[in-house]
């Protein structure tokens, strides 16, 4: 009786001891996993605000450019009496104010790990922002000339 006693004792210390450790096993493996899937996650994000900043020094180098154009026309504009240049002259200011505006928001959803799909449809609006300001620039320079 002693002897079966001892045995059960050793065999279901023996089993508890074997779920142990298996269930520690699977808390190393669950661990594992969502350690490699964060790691996975933010490699990619790293990804994608690598091409996020490159389109962002685009449109910055851009944007620089075309302000130094509307510099250089301002004090033609400025001395014209055409009111209607004046016009288009400041609405392009204004659309040259909100392209670098849009580029500080998208430097920011950048820097704070905003979607792709957001960042993208903000540089959409500054490349439109910037495309009007160049057209407009090249109405300008055609008309006061």
């Amino acid at each position: 009786m002693k002897r079966s006693r001892l045995k059960l004792f050793k065999t279901t210390s023996l089993t508890i001891s074997l779920i142990g450790v298996i269930l520690i096993l699977i808390s190393i493996g669950v661990i594992a996993y969502i350690g490699v899937s964060g790691l996975t996650n933010s490699v990619s994000t790293t990804v994608n605000s690598g091409s996020s900043y490159d389109q962002l020094n685009q449109l910055k180098s851009e944007y620089s450019n075309v302000s130094e154009q509307y510099l250089s026309i301002s004090d033609k504009v400025s001395s014209s009496s055409d009111q209607n240049l004046k016009t288009r002259y400041n609405e392009g200011k204004i659309k040259l104010s909100e392209a670098n505006t849009t580029l500080s928001t998208i430097e920011s959803m950048i820097n704070n790990g905003k979607p792709d799909n957001e960042i993208q449809t903000q540089v959409k609006s500054a490349k439109e922002n910037l495309e009007y300001v160049k057209s407009n620039y090249s109405n300008l320079t055609t008309t006061s000339k």
